[in-house]
């Protein structure tokens, strides 16, 4: 007959497996897919005595303990969208580490969690979306947009930061907001062409709106169907697609709405601004993505630089592929450049990748085929939902292509761990 386990051996187990799922949950909600958050929880168990296997999907995080014949599983809800902060992931990232190399004990990780959870913002709210207006200038500048389209955009992105920025508290808004902030963008965006001289609406709202565009969404699911995480990428590239779906959505309703009362603003050419004047914009559009990002200041030029990089390969492959470049080569260059990245010590992939991947302009032509299906002239032929459909397949397709290298810590550690797991298996097997 065996003897039952002691109390405390119960209590502690309950302790390390709660504080587990809390790390899981954490690094979910600081962009780390879903391969590395499970390779990450499996040291830090590994490090406390356990032997633990990890399963995560967007919403769940689900945990099996192994004590010799007994099995003891237990399962924690995740918020189905992550949130930018760059200096929590950061923290969590030297956390997790510090786990895994047996530098802390579970009280001591559980305090320290704690600690980094309950943070504050680095930067007070009205900073935040100014900083979204200006980030939303620079797109428009990008873009081929005037003085006057980067004055609109800058307030429209205020909007749309106040908005996304406003409901974080909330994880049931994540939707919600990207219609709200689209509707009312556009309507503001229409607005603006009877308090401001002539602009072109269509590059000011771009601009505007940019960055709930579901950039990260798309990356972590590329990286998750490499790494074979196929539940959990599958999920977040259907996610991103409702996402892209309800900004179509609103600009859509928008556009109804207004015309019941009147003709849709008439678009005109804008005057594209000079190209060096273009690169200082640019440059502080990535300045104020640190600020949205809520990125420690180690980061800030690696941030500009993403967003040079990007801009920089799309204007190189302009010459070969014409207008909008190739979005795949772009898209393969970052992956890469944000893999590399990721191998210095608390360092993620996405600090590159995303202030990259927003900065990809044939994302412009989304809005542009949406004003174009309104009825709304002067958004030129190529403003068609098929050519829409076909450069976010190639922004996968890059990012795909990228994270087969597994150049990344997170992709080596899965590739390691998956090799000393076959002669494992090939041991039970004789």
């Amino acid at each position: 007959m065996s003897e039952a386990p002691e109390s405390g051996a119960l209590l502690d187990e309950d302790a390390t497996v709660a504080l587990l799922l809390d790390l899981a949950r954490a690094l979910h909600l600081s962009y780390v897919p879903s391969f590395g958050v499970e390779n990450r929880v499996k040291k830090a168990a590994r490090a406390w005595g356990l032997e633990v296997e990890v399963f995560t999907l967007q919403t769940l995080a689900l945990t099996e303990v192994r004590s010799g014949a007994s099995r003891r599983v237990d399962f924690h809800r995740l918020p189905f969208n992550p949130h930018w902060n760059l200096t929590r992931a950061a923290s969590l990232l030297l956390l997790s580490e510090s786990i895994a190399r047996g530098k802390r004990t579970v009280a001591e990780a559980r305090a320290e969690l704690d600690r980094i959870m309950a943070s504050h913002q680095l930067h007070p709210e009205w900073l935040v979306y100014l900083a979204y207006g200006v980030y939303g200038a620079a797109v428009a500048a990008r873009v081929g947009g005037g003085w006057w389209e980067l004055v609109a955009a800058l307030v429209v992105g205020v909007l749309a930061g106040g908005i996304h920025f406003g409901t974080l508290k909330s994880e049931r808004m994540d939707l919600q907001k990207s219609f709200l902030a689209a509707f009312l963008g556009t309507l503001l965006a229409f607005g603006l062409t009877f308090v401001l001289p002539t602009f072109d609406a269509a590059r000011a709202l771009f601009g505007g709106v940019t960055l709930l565009v579901p950039a990260m969404v798309v990356t972590l699911g590329s990286a998750e169907l490499v790494g074979e995480s196929v539940e959990a990428g599958m999920s977040r590239l259907t996610y991103g697609l409702l996402r892209f779906l309800m900004l179509a959505v609103g600009i859509g309703a928008a556009g109804t709405l207004w015309r019941l009362f009147g003709p849709l603003p008439v678009q005109l050419h804008a005057n594209a601004l000079p190209e060096p004047v273009v690169l200082v914009i640019i440059a502080a559009g990535g300045l104020a993505l640190t600020v949205c990002m809520s990125a420690r200041r180690r980061d800030t030029p690696w941030i500009v630089g993403a967003v040079l990089l990007a801009w920089g390969v799309q204007e190189l492959t302009k010459g070969v592929f014409g207008d909008n470049g190739s979005p795949l080569i772009s898209a393969f260059v970052l992956g890469v450049a944000g893999q590399l990245y990721s191998r210095l010590p608390e360092r993620l992939p996405s600090t590159i990748i995303m202030p990259g991947l927003l900065q990809l302009a044939p994302g412009f032509v989304g809005t542009r085929a949406i004003l174009a299906l309104l009825g709304v002239p002067g958004q030129g032929d190529d403003a068609r939902v098929f050519q829409v459909l076909l450069v976010a397949l190639q922004l996968v397709m890059g990012l795909l292509f990228a994270f087969m290298l597994g150049l990344s810590h997170d992709a080596r550690a899965r590739t390691e761990d998956a090799r000393r797991a076959k002669p494992a298996e090939s041991s039970r097997h004789v």
